[in-house]
């Protein structure tokens, strides 16, 4: 799920950088080779689960043939990442990042043994491994919210300030790279083993592997600047990430805007399987040609942030991102039966502007943010902005089913756009990097 891998104290005051902050930069810089070697990890288990979840996503849609099953395995996989995110959020401020992580990712390579299991035991139906299939998506849901409130806040840990809109774009860059070659590789294993079972191991191999790097690096904690004579409440904690968020002038709009994004744009990504062989009678190579171009547009606009810094003001590069996302939906859908090359120039642009969009807004949220509530601010971000995608994810398959996807999808990109407009033009957004500035300068002068 594209936007998806995103996610508070003395509020204002917190956010000024002081030379003790500057000093403990100075030192995290030490820890970017381990950073990008945790990375490598991660790239690793990426190209294994894109290539598995390809052929999962193929299999239920040649299996049921609904936009219902492809919407309810979606909103299986996400919801319970959306609902159990704040909480994450909040322990893995407390606990061990690197314990975290090794341990979901274990569980995640233990979950995927189960469906192995499943489909060559022969006990079950098609139509049974589909409800097993739906059951292990919620699972592994839940496991995937911790690992993502994990990993997410290493960047700001271990990488300096001026570096994170560049590494940030690196690494949309090489995951781009990565999920290109995931498409183009899936539909020959497909021809290659017809039963999925086999291909299905590279998911656990590949999580395995992750594991090592994690076990290789040191991950700085970090200290509160606090005294512990009482541990606040997870709903203390939780309810202080809101406020930082809806006190800082501009965030919430930010946010209103990317959760508009995910409910528009994911009915495309749900039900991209259903919308190749179906609409325009594509087959596996057409789907992965497909996903492929989407991932090229990825890779050359994560190319581009990687050594451009984007826009000066990043709320521009945000909604110029968004709107050519929606421009993009709009070309796929003016597209004939069966002319693929027109859908991919579509989904090229909707991939090509999404880094630009990201990256722009990780700006954003990096230089305001402070490290000792990243966890806490983060997990509310991600909450805020993208919990209309799970809703997305059901509604969709429900209308869909209703009254066709391709209507669906023109629905979706007309208020899409709306909405867009509308914070543009109505909300503080395009000043939010001004009025943060203006708000440090008074609290400072304070």
């Amino acid at each position: 799920m594209f936007f998806i891998t995103i996610v508070q104290y003395k509020l204002i005051g917190a956010t000024k950088l002081s030379s003790m902050n500057q000093d403990e930069d100075q030192k995290q810089s030490s820890n970017l080779i381990g950073y990008l070697i945790f990375l490598c990890g991660q790239w690793i288990s990426i190209l294994g689960s894109n290539i598995v979840n390809f052929v999962i996503i193929w299999f239920l849609a040649l299996t049921t043939e609904s936009e219902f099953v492809l919407g309810l395995s979606a909103f299986l996989g996400f919801m319970p990442f959306i609902l159990v995110t704040p909480i994450a959020g909040v322990f893995v401020d407390r606990w061990s990042r690197k314990k975290v992580i090794v341990f979901v990712d274990f569980m995640q390579a233990f979950f995927t043994l189960i469906l192995i299991a499943a489909f060559i035991s022969n006990l079950f139906t098609d139509i049974q491994l589909v409800l097993i299939l739906l059951s292990l998506n919620f699972i592994r849901g839940i496991f995937g919210a911790f690992h993502t409130s994990a990993t997410d806040t290493l960047l700001p840990i271990m990488v300096p300030r001026d570096q994170l809109s560049r590494i940030n774009g690196m690494n949309y860059f090489v995951n781009a790279g990565i999920n290109i070659i995931g498409p183009i590789i899936a539909p020959i294993l497909l021809e290659i083993f017809p039963d999925i079972t086999q291909i299905l191991w590279l998911d656990v191999i590949t999580f395995l592997l992750a594991i090592v790097p994690t076990l290789l690096i040191t991950i700085p904690k970090i200290i509160k600047k606090v005294e512990k004579i009482e541990k606040p409440s997870f709903g203390h904690e939780f309810i202080e990430g809101i406020r930082f968020i809806i006190k800082t002038p501009g965030l919430f709009p930010l946010l209103f805007v990317f959760a508009g994004a995910n409910f528009f744009l994911t009915p495309l990504f749900t039900q991209l399987a259903f919308f190749i062989k179906f609409i325009h009678g594509g087959q596996a190579q057409d789907f992965g040609f497909i996903a492929a171009l989407q991932q090229t547009g990825l890779l050359i606009g994560s190319f581009i942030m990687t050594f451009w810094k984007g826009f000066k003001n990043h709320a521009l590069g945000v909604a110029f991102g968004l709107f050519l996302g929606y421009l993009g939906l709009v070309i796929m859908l003016l597209a004939p039966i069966g002319f693929f090359l027109i859908l991919g120039i579509g989904i090229f642009i909707t991939g090509f502007v999404l880094p630009v969009a990201n990256v722009s807004s990780e700006a954003i949220w990096g230089a305001t943010v402070p490290r000792e509530v990243l966890g806490r601010v983060y997990a509310v971000r991600r909450t805020l902005a993208q919990f209309s995608a799970p809703v997305s994810m059901l509604l969709s398959g429900i209308f869909a089913e209703l009254y066709g996807l391709t209507i669906i999808l023109w629905v979706a990109s007309i208020l899409g756009l709306t909405v867009l407009g509308f914070t543009w033009f109505f909300t503080p957004l395009p000043e939010v990097e001004k009025r943060i500035s203006i708000q440090r300068s008074n609290t400072k002068d304070a």
